[in-house]
C-alpha cells in the first residue's frame, strides 16, 4: 500500500462511526447500513440475527435496551467513572462497541445495552439471559456479589461506579459479549476510563470493539485493541478542565488583566490541574484513531505509530499545525507532535490540555460490522489499521 493508499483510508476512516444522535432514539443508533456492507448485487441473499433459523449457526443481536434511564447524576459529587474492562476471571468482558456520548443537558445518566453473541437460537436464549449491566462503586477488581450499598443504579449515581458487561454463571462464553452506551450531562468535567476488547474467537464474525466519545471536555484514558476509536473534544475546552471558569479567565490574563504572564505556573490554576488524554491500542494491536479537537485551546498533541517493522504505511497526521501560533515537530514522522495556541514565554512549555493517541501495530485488519448482513459463506471486511489523525471538524 502506497502512502497516497494510506491518506485515503484515513479519509474513507472519517465516514465511519457516526457521532451525532438521531430524534428520538438516544444515542443515535444507526440503520447498521454502510459503505462496508455487503453490496446485494454481488452476494447471496444475506441473513441477519433474527433471520437465522433457531439451530442456524451466525452472529445474533439482541435491541439497544435502556437498563439505565436518567438516573440522577451529580456533576459536583462524581469525579470517576469507568465504561468496560479487559475480561477478569473468566468474567467482565464486554468485548464490544463503547459509546459515551454528552448530550444530556439535565445532571442525569441513561445506561443503554446490546448483548450479542455468535451461535444458535439456544446460545441467544440461555446466554443473554446470564447476562446484565454491572454497574457498582469498583474498589479493586469486580465481584459477582457487591456491596448493595454501591449500587450506581439506584437513587443518585455515585462516585466511582464502573459501568461492565456480568455473566452469571462459571464462565463467560467466549463468543459474547454485550455493547455499552452511556449518556452523561454535558456540563461533567471528571475523568472518563474506557476499555474494551475485540471478540475475534469466530474467524467467521471478527467483531472489532469500537469506542465512539463525543463531546469529552475533561482528562479520560481509553484503551482498546483492533478497533476504531473516534473521540470528538468539546468545543469550549479548557486547558485545565476542573478549575473554575473564573480562574481560568484569570490565568488567560493574568497578572493583571493584560495577560502578559498568561498561565504562568503562578496564576490560580495550577499546573496539576491541565487536561490529559491518552487513547492508545497497545502493542502489537493495530487501530484507527481518530481525535477531533478545537481549534482554540492550547493543546499539545502528539499521534504515534510504534509499530517497530518500518517503514511502514501508518504514519500519523496532525492537521492545522501550519503557521504561528502552533508549532509542529515531525522530525519523527511515526511521532509527530504539535503545540497549538501557546499563550505565551511565561506558560510551561508542552503543557495545556495534552492529548496523546498512540496505535501499537500498522497492518491488515478483518473486521464485522455489528448489525450488518451476514452469509455463512462470506469473508470478513478488511482494512489497513493503524492510522492516528488529529485534526479539527473532522467528526
Amino acid at each position: 500500500m502506497t502512502m497516497d493508499d494510506a491518506r485515503r483510508a484515513v479519509a474513507s476512516l472519517l465516514g465511519g462511526l457516526v457521532l451525532t444522535a438521531c430524534p428520538g432514539r438516544p444515542g443515535g443508533e444507526t440503520d447498521g447500513t454502510g459503505a462496508s456492507d455487503t453490496d446485494p448485487a454481488t452476494s447471496d441473499a444475506p441473513t441477519t440475527g433474527d433471520s437465522l433459523l433457531h439451530d442456524e449457526i451466525g452472529p445474533r443481536e439482541g435491541p439497544w435496551e435502556v437498563v439505565v434511564d436518567a438516573v440522577p447524576f451529580p456533576i459536583a459529587d462524581i469525579h470517576t467513572l469507568t465504561v468496560g474492562r479487559k475480561e477478569f476471571d473468566d468474567n467482565f468482558a464486554n468485548r464490544g462497541v463503547v459509546e459515551v456520548l454528552f448530550d444530556h443537558p439535565e445532571e442525569t445518566i441513561t445506561v443503554e445495552t446490546r448483548k450479542y453473541v455468535f451461535g444458535d437460537g439456544t446460545d441467544a436464549e440461555n446466554g443473554f439471559e446470564h447476562l446484565s449491566l454491572w454497574a457498582f462503586v469498583l474498589s479493586g477488581n469486580p465481584t459477582g456479589d457487591p456491596d448493595p450499598a454501591g449500587d450506581c443504579r439506584t437513587d443518585t449515581w455515585k462516585d466511582g461506579c464502573a459501568i461492565l458487561a456480568y455473566y452469571d454463571g462459571n464462565s463467560q462464553p467466549l463468543r459474547m459479549g454485550m455493547d455499552l452506551r452511556v449518556h452523561l450531562p454535558a456540563g461533567w468535567r471528571g475523568e472518563l476510563f474506557v476499555t474494551t476488547e475485540d471478540n475475534a474467537v469466530e474467524d467467521a464474525w471478527p467483531r472489532r470493539g469500537d469506542v465512539t466519545i463525543d463531546g469529552l471536555c475533561s482528562s479520560g484514558d481509553i484503551d482498546l485493541e483492533a478497533g476504531r476509536a473516534h473521540v470528538r473534544l468539546c468545543r469550549d475546552l479548557s486547558p485545565t478542565p476542573t478549575c473554575p471558569a473564573d480562574r481560568v479567565a484569570e490565568c488567560a490574563t493574568w497578572p493583571d488583566g493584560s495577560g502578559s504572564e498568561a498561565w504562568a505556573t503562578d496564576c490560580p490554576c495550577s499546573p496539576d490541574l491541565f487536561g490529559q488524554l491518552l487513547i492508545r491500542a497497545a502493542q502489537p494491536w493495530a487501530a484507527n484513531i481518530v481525535v477531533d479537537v478545537p481549534d482554540d485551546v492550547w493543546l499539545n498533541a502528539t499521534a504515534q505509530n510504534i509499530e517497530v517493522n518500518r517503514p511502514h504505511d501508518c504514519l500519523p497526521q496532525i492537521d492545522g499545525c501550519d503557521a504561528e501560533p502552533c508549532v509542529l515537530d515531525d522530525d519523527d514522522s511515526f511521532s509527530p507532535t504539535a503545540e497549538f495556541n501557546y499563550p505565551g514565554p511565561a506558560a510551561p512549555a508542552g503543557a495545556g490540555f495534552n492529548v496523546t493517541a498512540v496505535s501499537g501495530g500498522c497492518t491488515l485488519i478483518p473486521f464485522a460490522e455489528p448489525g450488518t448482513s451476514w452469509t455463512p459463506d462470506q469473508q470478513p471486511h478488511e482494512e489497513l489499521r493503524g492510522l492516528v489523525h488529529v485534526c479539527t471538524d473532522c467528526l
